[in-house]
């Protein structure tokens, strides 16, 4: 093979295998006449075991080489194309603790020392690569922000759209000054400052509805009628974050402050933000405040979809389009049930939906069916009880029907309110939860966790706070309950084998795929549930903040923690991209992934991320005493 054929093939090589993949094209380039191209005969050793010299990084083209622990002779790795080894020594200096053997007739490509040590000081995603690293290769490995909906969301900031000079008055100017003022001034909103503080916001919304529909006199002052709720952001906050709290606090308008949040700038609004950008998320979840039927929301998750596609194209990263796509399910979810409420009439007994599993956990992706049950108080008699259970069985059916309409399939499992199972009385909740974690039977567990991710959706939030303390309360008094939950965590496997290959179905419909949601996501999120059950946090079910929390209050913990999380999110951004591009492609989107349809970075990624699954759960069965082969 000619010169220039093995340059073309080396050059490929770096451009598809991680890190080289992240570094500059041009230094890409520089690099095809300073690595050399080794021949190597099956049976040769490579790299001794206890030597100090490290001259070179090994990037295998072809062949495969073996590693192994020089002590156990236990198998580290297996190389193949596009794997490197050598680093270990390159890095951390000292005796190399394993052999490097050749099995298969292997071409290598050596990268010298000192050009290695030039590029992990002058490049970070190459530097946390060979660091193991995980969370800083992730952030030096995204995508740069290079469209102009993304620019505008995440690179631009407030005070770049803020409209300066807003229309300012006194808490006892009269609404028609106001409105003149406004009107004068083409604003759809003023300002209330009270003693040099904004103390509220009066919009063209709370015209209509408190002073023009109510008929209120002209001369009443605007702090009877303005909205005292008032969002607050500085001028450096990125325009996301503005559009997070409209949608999140259903606001109309931000207040943006100076650097200092003290001095007034001006007044931003979503329409503000939609003229810069096209159409936006905030858009969206006011037309679901205004549905007046279920079937008025139908075709909201295909519009929802749309939208978070044309975001993702525009540069957003996943795990902002997940925040996006988790509040406007909740909104819809919201609305569904309030009509459904105000149809059913006033309930006999304060109540509570609850959202289990994945809605919860504030983690539903775009393929996700309903998880959800109901809560209500302790009836005072025998006939009240009879009657609350007639109003909430069909309210639970209703809700459960009109949110399938609405776009949440039904549960093949029947874990819905309208089961009567999952509908009880504080006190059926309570002895439910108090019966689970003394019995402690591994099915009934499997069946149960989803329980223990509840959060108060809609209704009485004073009932769920109860049931969350009674939960408490029988954790803190059975603690042998927590072994059985961690060994119902490490019963799903992350599927990487040995050798560090990829295990896959080998037949059937999902032939050659894994389950990203079953074999990646699911034993961090059980895990994260069992650690959060450990030191009762049951503030947020979120996999996030369980183990953020575990994180501060374990410090034996905290690198647990910190690398599942890790692990968790680029697992959950991966299944939410794959699930994004099967809708764009037309196709209804499912937790398969095909190894071979993924870039070798991300290939590469998977097999860090997997072992780093691994390593947590090996982790978690010592500290409870359990054995992996269960």
């Amino acid at each position: 093979m000619g010169s220039s054929a093995i340059a073309e093939r080396v050059a490929g090589l770096l451009d598809r295998t991680p890190p080289f993949d992240r570094l500059p094209p041009g230094e890409r380039r520089s690099l095809l006449g300073e690595v050399v191209i080794r021949y190597f005969e099956p049976g040769e050793v490579i790299l001794q075991p206890g030597q100090t010299a490290h001259d070179y990084l090994y990037l295998v083209e072809s062949g495969v080489v073996r590693l192994t622990d020089s002590e156990t002779r236990r198998l580290v790795d297996e190389c193949g194309e596009g794997d490197v080894f050598g680093s270990y020594g390159l890095v951390r200096g000292g005796p190399l603790p394993y052999e490097a053997r050749v099995v298969e007739p292997a071409v290598c490509c050596l990268l010298g020392a000192e050009r290695f040590r030039r590029l992990y000081e002058d490049h970070d995603a190459f530097a946390a690569f060979f660091d193991s690293d995980l969370s800083a290769y992730i952030r030096a490995s995204r995508v740069p922000l290079d469209a102009s909906g993304a620019r505008l969301l995440f690179g631009t900031r407030l005070g770049e759209v803020v409209r300066r000079d807003p229309v300012i008055c006194s808490p006892g100017t009269p609404v028609r000054e106001a409105a003149r003022a406004m009107r004068e001034r083409g604003a759809d909103a003023a300002v209330v400052v009270r003693d040099g503080r904004v103390a509220g916001v009066l919009s063209d919304a709370d015209l209509r509805n408190r002073v023009v529909a109510e008929a209120a006199p002209a001369g009443t002052p605007v702090e009877l009628v303005m909205n005292r709720d008032v969002v607050r952001l500085r001028e450096d906050a990125p325009v996301f974050e503005a559009l997070m709290a409209i949608m999140q606090r259903r606001a109309e308008h931000v207040v943006v402050t100076d650097g200092g949040g003290s001095a007034l700038i001006g007044v931003v609004s979503d329409q503000d933000i939609t003229r810069a950008q096209g159409h936006s998320p905030a858009f969206m979840v006011e037309r679901i405040e205004r549905a007046g039927s279920a079937s008025e929301l139908q075709g909201m998750h295909a519009e929802k979809a749309a939208l978070l596609i044309r975001l993702y194209r525009q540069g957003v990263q996943p795990d902002d389009l997940i925040t996006i796509n988790t509040e406007i399910n909740d909104r819809l979810m919201l609305r569904v049930l309030a009509l459904v409420e105000e149809e059913a009439g006033t309930p006999p007994l304060p109540w509570a939906w609850l959202s289990l599993g994945s809605e919860g956990r504030r983690e539903m992706s775009l393929l996700t069916d309903q998880d959800n049950a109901l809560i209500y108080a302790d009836p005072a008699s025998p006939g009240e009880a009879e009657a609350a259970e007639s109003w909430f069985r069909s309210f639970a059916e209703r809700a459960n029907a009109a949110l399938a309409e609405a776009g949440f399939a039904l549960c093949a499992g029947e874990v819905m309110a309208r089961n009567p199972r999952w509908r009880r009385t504080l006190s059926g909740w309570k002895e439910t939860f108090r019966r689970w974690v003394l019995q402690s039977e591994a099915q009934e567990l499997m069946e149960a966790g989803i329980f223990f991710d509840l959060r108060g959706l809609y209704g009485e939030g004073a009932l769920v706070e109860e049931l969350k303390a009674g939960i408490a309360a029988a954790l803190e008094r059975e603690r042998l309950f927590l072994p059985f939950m961690v060994r119902n965590a490490l019963s799903h496997r992350p599927p990487l084998s040995f050798f560090r290959r990829f295990v896959l179905d080998r037949s059937g419909r999902y032939r050659h795929t894994f389950d990203v949601k079953a074999q990646g996501l699911r034993p961090v999120v059980d895990l994260a549930r069992a650690f959060a059950m450990q030191v009762l946090y049951l503030d947020s079910a979120n996999t996030a903040d369980r183990l953020r929390h575990v994180a501060r209050t374990l410090p034996e913990m905290r690198q647990t923690a910190e690398n599942a999380l890790d692990a968790y999110n680029y697992l959950s951004e991966l299944r939410f991209v794959h699930h994004l591009e099967a809708i764009e492609r037309g196709e209804e989107p499912n937790n398969r992934i095909d190894p071979d349809r993924l870039t070798r970075t991300q290939q590469s990624m998977l097999k860090v991320v997997f072992q780093t699954v691994q390593d947590v759960q090996s982790t978690a069965a010592h500290r409870y005493g359990l054995s992996l082969g269960l």
